[in-house]
């Protein structure tokens, strides 16, 4: 049986990298980028974008509706989705 190897990136404070974090950590923009929140909004932003273009496809391509009626539900469903999303993540 195979072991599962987990590799993880530590950053020292003394590397290149941990100075940039360490100040970074130090002013407010930083802190806004660099907090939980930001980076679970930025991810779950980039997979409801991605979500939008492929139901768009689908609806459109396969199930060959009408242009302007898929929009409107798939913008109305990722619009729904997105809020939800959000709230559960509670990044709102």
């Amino acid at each position: 049986m195979r072991g599962i190897v987990l590799l993880t990136m530590t950053v020292h404070e003394n590397s290149f990298f941990g100075k940039i974090l360490a100040r970074g950590r130090k002013n407010s923009i930083g802190k806004l980028f660099l907090d939980k929140r930001f980076v679970h909004y930025t991810w779950a932003s980039i997979f409801v974008s991605v979500l939008n273009i492929f139901l768009i496809w689908l609806f459109v391509d396969i199930f060959h509706i009408h242009t302007i009626i898929s929009t409107t539900i798939v913008v109305g469903m990722t619009f729904v989705i997105r809020y939800v999303f959000f709230d559960y993540l509670r990044v709102l």
